[in-house]
């Protein structure tokens, strides 16, 4: 498993969201794709055609290009997101900012979920009890961060990014 440091400017992000409990992440996250593209997406895709103020921000923002997990008291908070541009913040979307900080910086090569799955179990079971100690979490939540193209391709990227700060 590969991990780079990169720092990056205060990014916020513009999206919907659920709550999951841990136990539940590997079925519930892709459910909650499933259902967002049926009722969100499939339409937008074919016609490229807004009809709401919604599906505009799905355009202008590239919604579903990132996934955010946010700690929550029951679990975390998932998010269907993308990187917010200004502009108008529909009803049933929300911002989430992170503030300036280094990141730890994951990637797996594959169809997902499955490719994202085995990347985040390794993160946090292999990464993070090894190498991650020398870390603490620059806040509770963390990235997932998705290219364009076919998501069931073999050679398909898509990453983790966790948010850090250098033990002194």
């Amino acid at each position: 498993m590969n991990v780079t440091y990169e720092k990056k400017n205060a990014m916020t992000f513009i999206g919907y969201h659920t709550e999951i409990r841990p136990e539940e992440a590997y079925r519930k996250c892709p459910e909650f794709w499933d259902k967002a593209y049926a009722a969100k997406y499939a339409r937008l895709w074919r016609t490229m055609q807004p009809e709401n103020a919604v599906e505009r921000a799905i355009l202008e923002n590239g919604i579903g290009m990132y996934g955010i997990c946010v700690e929550s008291e029951n679990g975390f908070d998932y998010w269907i997101a993308g990187l917010y541009r200004g502009g108008e913040v529909p009803e049933g979307l929300a911002l989430y900012t992170f503030p300036e900080s280094s990141w730890a910086v994951f990637t797996a090569r594959g169809p997902i979920p499955e490719s994202l799955q085995t990347l985040n179990t390794a993160v946090w079971q292999e990464w993070f009890p090894n190498e991650g100690q020398k870390y603490r979490a620059n806040g509770s939540a963390t990235l997932e961060v998705y290219s364009a193209g076919n998501p069931q391709s073999p050679d398909y990227e898509c990453g983790i990014w966790v948010p850090v700060q250098k033990m002194g």
